[in-house]
């Protein structure tokens, strides 16, 4: 069983505001993340946001809500904790949750690929470009809780030979991360 962690704890600087909470098609932008990873078979899904408003709006899905308090330090944060509020488990799935694209037909490939063998990370990618959502497996915890201040999976995954890739469209890459995206991908 995989279990899904959200980090939705970024400050979202290039942004000058929470864009997590940003309107598209009627919700906010991680709304349409947590409607589609509800649609896939995860143990658990935990939702790590320094965010009263994200996490309210995680308990509406029966998301597992872990207040983030050391946000500023970086997204290893966010790693972290999501791995040790985590039920044991063959992997974990990483989200961000500025990707409104998302789909859970892609994520549940990224799934059956996983399910192939569990000792491979999986991620996504679009002819070279490669993103989230990324499944570790269990056996990379303990690597995955060394991570510090800003780094991020790929300092793993940059070490390794043992990575699988699934083909998605390039809109289930896209995050919203200026102004400038959210006018030229939400139109607003």
């Amino acid at each position: 069983m995989i279990n899904a962690i959200i980090m939705a704890s970024g400050y979202a600087s290039r942004m000058g505001e929470n864009k997590l909470l940003l309107d598209y098609n009627g919700i906010p932008i991680i709304e349409h993340v947590f409607k589609e990873v509800e649609k896939s078979n995860f143990g658990s899904v935990l939702v790590v946001s320094q965010y009263e408003e994200v996490l309210k709006l995680s308990k509406k899905y029966n998301f597992i809500a872990i207040y983030n308090e050391n946000a500023h330090i970086g997204q290893s944060e966010s790693i972290k904790l999501g791995i040790k509020n985590s039920s044991v488990c063959d992997g974990f799935m990483f989200f961000v949750g500025d990707q409104p694209f998302i789909d859970s037909k892609y994520i549940n490939k990224i799934i059956d690929k996983f399910a192939e063998d569990k000792e491979y990370i999986v991620m996504p990618k679009n002819n070279l470009r490669k993103g989230n959502p990324v499944i570790f497996p269990y056996s990379k915890k303990d690597e995955l809780i060394l991570l510090q201040k800003d780094e991020k999976g790929k300092k793993i995954i940059s070490k390794t030979s043992k990575v699988k890739y699934i083909n998605v469209p390039d809109s289930m890459l896209i995050d919203i991360d200026t102004k400038e995206d959210y006018k030229k991908y939400i139109g607003v």
